[in-house]
């Protein structure tokens, strides 16, 4: 009688362990199928721009799959899609979790200087400058020659012009983006000799005749006008004050102080406003003579900035 329920007791536990095994073996199977199709899901929304999206469908991924080896690369991802969204601070936020959480990565330098990009746009250039200089402290070409001419737009941007030309410089001359370099430290030696009106002057020119300043500083139409009010009130005070009427007379000759104050503090400031328009359309001529855009190739994963010179 035993003999006779020992076969079918052995069947059935072979067949439970097979089961156990099995099981397993096709979840496995079918979650290797939907991870690979969420991640090409993710990779197709960030290759058709819809960034926003890819956000989403990146960090769903991480979360389903939070052990997979494609994990690294989806962080990298959102930082970048974040970055190309122009949503800068989440950018920064996102990079520094990546520098955190793979601080071996080989995307690693890729994202400080995404980082640094990111801080540059948002006018933070100390963090920025900062960001870059890790990598050059720690990169080997192409990253580093990149890193070298972004510090030198910073400073461009500070009007720090001896710096940027020493950063300038730094660049290496087997490097796409030596041609630009060179052209903006040349550009950059000129930039003393720019047209320079004295502001002091503009002010001495005003208090002798009230809108010889704006003459001076090339603005006629602010100049007419402060001439005509000016003489006006003058012309009115002298009046007033031959007629014996004395009180109206001071009443128009404090006004009249106030315009002709306002005639010289104006005169002043648009020597300094003529100057820095000089400066920044000198500056813009250099930028539009080296067409500078940046791109990212999906393939490597790789950062690049494209020149294109203008003689």
């Amino acid at each position: 009688m035993n003999q006779t329920y020992k076969l079918p007791v052995v069947v059935l536990s072979l067949t439970v362990l097979l089961v156990i095994v099995l099981l397993p073996c096709q979840a496995r199977a079918g979650h290797t199928g939907n991870d690979k199709k969420q991640f090409e899901f993710a990779e197709q929304l960030f290759t058709d721009k819809d960034f926003n999206r890819a956000i989403t469908e990146y960090k769903r991924f991480i979360f389903l799959f939070p052990d997979n080896n494609l994990c690294e690369k989806s962080y990298y991802r959102i930082c970048e899609s974040y970055f190309k969204a122009e949503r800068w601070e989440e950018a920064i936020e996102s990079l520094e979790h990546f520098e955190s959480k793979f601080p071996h990565s080989s995307m690693l330098n890729d994202a400080v200087y995404l980082k640094g990009m990111s801080e540059k746009n948002l006018k933070r250039y100390d963090e920025a400058i900062s960001s870059f200089k890790s990598i050059i402290a720690s990169c080997s070409e192409p990253l580093r020659n990149k890193a070298f001419y972004q510090v030198a737009l910073i400073y461009v941007d500070t009007e720090e012009w001896g710096k940027a030309r020493e950063y300038f410089l730094k660049v290496s001359d087997q490097n796409t983006l030596y041609p630009s370099a060179w052209l903006f430290s040349s550009g950059l030696e000129n930039i003393g000799n720019l047209p320079h009106k004295s502001p002091a002057l503009a002010g001495t020119f005003a208090a002798i005749i009230p809108g010889a300043g704006h003459l001076y500083t090339e603005r006629p139409q602010d100049a007419l006008i402060a001439f005509l009010l000016n003489g006006a009130f003058i012309w009115a005070a002298v009046e007033l004050f031959n007629d014996d009427n004395y009180v109206a007379g001071g009443v128009v000759t404090f006004f009249e102080l106030g315009w002709y104050s306002g005639n010289i503090y104006s005169a002043v400031s648009s020597a300094h406003k003529y100057n820095r328009r000089v400066k920044r359309e000198f500056i813009q001529n250099l930028k539009d003579r080296c067409n500078i855009s940046y791109f990212f190739d999906n393939d490597n994963s790789r950062h690049f900035l494209m020149v294109s010179m203008k003689f």
